[in-house]
């Protein structure tokens, strides 16, 4: 799979473009809608099938509404995200800006989906609805897992100690060379991680 960080927004959060050697893909996170993630899509005619969300704040979300109706396709979220995605206070909107958050399919713990056979993985603790999602060799932590650093807990349905289980219970079990690509950030590794993450070691 191929696999292209897209940084956008007002938080500098990542989008990822990820698709096949057929040039059929998804996106995880569309972040905001300012052209780049457009624009890499259509120059390499990738055929966009699903939108995956690591979770439902908002500067993971702001070009949802412009990418699920431009491309048509369904969106995935945590079965988490069913009764606080519109919620702003949850959703870190109230005072910033109106969401209309669509979701069409909510995944459980540890759910294989699509034909890339994706695993879902609850990572609670930076917020009430975190999903990791495992494909192959690569975990996409939303803001759950950082390099050399870890995901807020502060905000409303956050908890520190949550979190920190999230990542060793959930994350950490998988083999040390799996790459974590997070939601904010340059992408890491397991082992890295472990190693040298201060939160962690």
């Amino acid at each position: 799979m191929n696999i292209e960080k897209i940084v956008e927004g007002p938080m500098m959060a990542n989008c990822y473009v990820v698709y096949d050697d057929e040039n059929n893909g998804f996106l995880i996170d569309p972040v905001y809608p300012d052209g780049k993630i457009e624009n890499y899509i259509d120059k390499h005619k990738i055929n966009i099938e699903f939108i995956l969300l690591t979770h439902t704040h908002f500067d993971h979300v702001l070009g949802l509404e412009y990418f699920k109706n431009k491309f048509n396709v369904k969106v995935y979220a945590s079965e988490d995200s069913k009764n606080i995605a519109n919620d702003p206070d949850y959703n870190l909107s109230r005072g910033y800006c109106d969401l209309d958050i669509k979701i069409d399919s909510y995944l459980k713990d540890g759910e294989e989906f699509s034909p890339y056979k994706i695993r879902a993985i609850k990572t609670p603790g930076h917020s009430l609805d975190s999903m990791s999602y495992k494909l192959g060799e690569h975990i996409f932590s939303g803001d759950t897992l950082f390099n050399l650093s870890i995901g807020r807990s502060d905000f409303p349905g956050g908890n520190f100690n949550t979190l920190i289980n999230s990542i060793k219970n959930k994350i950490f079990i998988y083999d040390d060379k799996t790459k974590i690509h997070p939601g904010h950030g340059e992408s890491s590794s397991i082992g890295f991680e472990k190693e040298n993450n201060p939160f962690l070691v």
